[in-house]
């Protein structure tokens, strides 16, 4: 049984939001099913309207979980208690490896602009990396975003 694929996108400034919508349109350019989980309702609505905004070009249609509406292939989630079945997870906020072991792909950020921020970020790699469940990488953005094809299976 393959590993869950953990990728570790590095941050120098704070602007995961940004990087995530950057993110987010890469991988569904590949046809991947994607959840995005922040833990509260105002990031949720943040990132709902910078989905709509932050490029004029691009459309990734997206739905927050919970609204009414259908789920889609990009579901922005507030709450763990029920998480949806997408191939990939990337995370404003983080959320317990037992969370993270049913998606093929996760997608994790390790914030280096703030030493509490860093710490925290290599807390949760050694937590995943020491429970021996996941194939742990750590890449730039600008590395993840060139790359011509995502794969489910691995960072080549």
């Amino acid at each position: 049984m393959k590993k869950p694929l953990v990728i570790f996108i590095e941050l120098k400034i704070a602007s995961k939001n940004r990087c995530i919508c950057d993110i987010v349109e890469k991988l569904y350019e590949n046809n991947i099913t994607i959840t995005i989980y922040t833990e509260d309702n105002k990031n949720a609505n943040q990132l709902d309207d910078l989905l709509w905004t932050w490029k004029q070009d691009s459309f990734i249609p997206h739905v927050i979980a919970g609204s009414g509406n259908d789920l889609n292939d990009v579901t922005i989630l507030f709450s763990s208690e029920s998480m949806p079945e997408t191939q990939a997870i990337v995370l404003t906020d983080p959320l317990p490896a037992e969370k993270l072991i049913s998606y093929d792909m996760i997608i994790d950020f390790a914030e280096i602009y703030h030493s509490d921020k860093k710490q925290a970020s290599r807390n949760r790699y050694k937590e995943l990396r020491d429970s021996g469940k996941f194939d742990l990488y750590f890449m730039q953005l600008g590395a993840f975003l060139a790359k011509q094809k995502i794969s489910l299976n691995q960072t080549q």
